[in-house]
């Protein structure tokens, strides 16, 4: 499944765009069993490249909620010996600002993790300007 992870993430994606309720429920339960079925590593960059890049307000916020899980699931001190580390950090600090409440509280949900812990914080101040912080 590593493999199929980008174009999966990009297809249930696509589905959450102007949806009825129950079917964005559905992609939102599919997209979190599979970041629970696959690496760590290619579930982030998957929910990076496709999700939170995206325009679309409930993409974005399915997306940070899942970034939010993922993160909860590998720790802090996991995510820091990571090659994609600072990418999430910017992108936890990117969506903490972001104008639709939802999305912008996973987000703050993420910062606050990262600033418990000594390495996270390093990450936020190497990655986010410090008036954002």
């Amino acid at each position: 499944m590593d493999s199929e992870v980008d174009e999966v993430v990009r297809v249930i994606l696509r589905m959450l765009r102007n949806s009825p309720e129950f079917v964005e429920k559905a992609a939102s339960q599919t997209l979190g069993i599979m970041v629970e079925n696959v690496t760590p590593a290619r579930a982030t960059t998957a929910l990076l490249d496709c999700g939170v890049k995206s325009r679309h307000v409930q993409v974005q916020k399915c997306a940070a909620e899942l970034l939010l899980s993922l993160l909860e699931k590998i720790g802090v001190t996991e995510l820091a010996g990571t090659a994609g580390a600072g990418r999430l950090a910017h992108t936890a600090g990117t969506l903490a600002l972001d104008r639709h409440k939802d999305t912008r509280h996973y987000g703050q949900e993420m910062v606050k993790m990262l600033l418990n812990h000594q390495e996270g914080k390093m990450l936020l101040e190497l990655t986010v300007r410090t008036h954002d912080l």
